[in-house]
């Protein structure tokens, strides 16, 4: 039998394990006259925030009262997509307790916060205050209300699922497309792995990662799209064997490739900022059509049957070649770069991907990952303007090449079109569905349909307190494509609300 696990409850790289708490707790004791004042420091990393109503402190067997606390800002929250107060940098809490003060008092911080791609379990830190001298006390910590969490096993050979085998596994928010695209994995046998920038990121570090990104840029020239077209483009930009000087055209060379850099860099930088989705573009009809246009009209230009000449909108200066050959080559490269085709596209949407994952996580840092793939596509560039002996001169040759690629994106134009309209055509109704009855709460009920059905199980876990599960809920899982893609499956949502919790862990182990 098969198992799909999806936990929206945490970001984790197993299938439910505890996510190291980000946020810290700091306290100490300052003895006043005929009270103590108690302090505690709250540490927010950058991009983080703590929830200002999720926020507690608790005195037992003593009064305190509140001395100061920060204002708390509003923020829009991406989760509940509503105006919530919150705590986005560290800040200090004061309390003042009369005295005396009992020994051993026990104070607890109670919180919870969020980052730009997930929320963290709420935590509830122990302090006690201990006498260590006449009129002397401290603060210590005594525990964090966090246990280390079983995960299901790959086999789940024990236990409720005996005899399941673990098919799928993600976690935290996920769009209708992520979630759509996690399923398709599932399907085809590939749900438990992991890209392999991100498995290189993982288990080599962020530099290694980024030399693995700067050599696939530098492999990208050697796609059937980009290489027979650098005598081209050379010819293009006045470089190569038309430069005149080998200083020259490398210069030439140099910029081109370096507008090539900054267009993937700056797309790097609109994606992650603002969150663009490529699943919802590519879902788009009128995307597919306005592309398949663009690579009808390109393809008909290449195969002679008008002259697409886009140098008469420049003006005079820039298409002499004593006027701006700079410019001229940095305009040609971003053009390049926007239009290098289906060879490089995979590859660029896997570093955006890998970018907007690690954004917020290593920072700014992230947006640098699409500019390196572009920087090691620009590299052999000014190489090539200076005219290297190892490029093919221009002949004849170029123009069956442009018939070769004016055939191939005549074919990419006709894929766009129907793709546009297989999207554009009216899918088969998917009937609505409650959520009381599209999904079974009872663990054992669900695995026995699963088993008498011999359909999968899929799993999805979730809490009151989880801002990742109330958006999926209310989004995600309500989408028709997403329960039609779910209707092959026993569906079971389980409460996960408090991890420790004896039934929670016999459904983990």
């Amino acid at each position: 039998m098969r198992l799909v696990v999806l936990c929206a409850l945490l970001q984790v790289g197993v299938v439910y394990a505890q996510e190291s708490d980000p946020f810290g707790v700091e306290a100490e004791v300052v003895s006043e006259a005929g009270a103590l004042r108690v302090d505690f420091m709250l540490r927010v990393p950058d991009k983080h925030y703590l929830y200002a109503k999720e926020l507690g402190v608790t005195f037992a067997g003593g009064n305190a009262e509140l001395l100061s606390r920060p204002d708390p800002v509003p923020k829009m929250d991406p989760f509940l997509e509503e105006m919530v107060d919150v705590f986005g940098s560290d800040f200090r809490l004061s309390y003042r307790l009369s005295k005396p003060v009992p020994d051993g008092m026990s104070v607890a911080v109670a919180y919870m916060g969020c980052n730009a791609e997930l929320c963290f379990m709420p935590q509830r830190r122990q302090f006690e205050i201990r006498t260590v001298g006449e009129g002397m006390w401290k603060i210590v910590p005594v525990s964090a209300d966090v246990s280390a969490e079983p995960s299901v096993s790959a086999d789940a050979k024990d236990g409720l699922f005996e005899g399941f085998v673990l098919d799928g596994r993600d976690s935290g928010y996920m769009s209708v497309d992520e979630f759509l695209a996690f399923v398709g994995r599932v399907e085809s046998g590939t749900g438990l792995q992991r890209g392999r920038l991100e498995l290189i990121v993982d288990e080599h570090g962020l530099w290694i990662g980024v030399l693995a990104i700067l050599f696939l840029g530098m492999l990208l020239n050697f796609t059937p799209c980009v290489l027979p077209m650098i005598p081209v483009n050379l010819a293009i930009i006045g470089a190569g064997a038309q430069a005149g000087s080998r200083q020259r055209g490398f210069l030439l060379g140099a910029v081109y490739g370096l507008a090539i850099a900054l267009v993937y860099g700056a797309l790097g930088v609109a994606v992650v900022l603002t969150g663009a989705q490529f699943g919802a573009l590519n879902a788009s009809p009128w995307v597919n059509f306005a592309i398949g246009i663009l690579f009808a009209g390109l393809a008909l230009a290449m195969l002679g049957v008008f002259n697409l000449d886009f140098t008469r909108f420049q003006p005079q200066g820039i298409r002499a070649k004593s006027g701006h050959p700079f410019l001229t080559a940095a305009l040609f490269g971003g053009v390049a770069a926007l239009l290098a085709g289906a060879c490089v596209a995979p590859v660029v949407i896997s570093v955006l991907v890998l970018s907007t994952e690690l954004y917020p996580s290593v920072g700014r840092a992230a947006l640098l990952l699409p500019f390196v793939l572009g920087l090691g596509m620009a590299l052999p560039w000014p190489f090539a303007g200076a005219g290297l002996a190892w490029l093919p001169k221009p002949g004849r040759w170029m123009e069956k090449v442009k018939l070769v690629f004016g055939v191939l994106i005549l074919g990419a134009a006709v894929y766009y079109g129907y793709l546009g309209w297989t999207l554009l055509a009216p899918k088969s109704a998917v009937p609505e569905v409650d959520a009381e009855s599209f999904w079974m709460t009872s663990p054992e009920a669900a695995v026995e349909a699963a088993r008498r059905l011999d359909k999968p199980l899929f799993i999805d876990f979730w809490a009151s307190w989880c801002k990742n599960c109330r958006a999926m809920d209310a989004k995600t899982l309500k989408d028709p494509a997403v329960r039609e893609a779910l209707g092959k499956y026993v569906r079971l949502k389980f409460q996960a609300e408090h991890l420790s919790d004896p039934e929670t862990k016999k459904i983990l182990d």
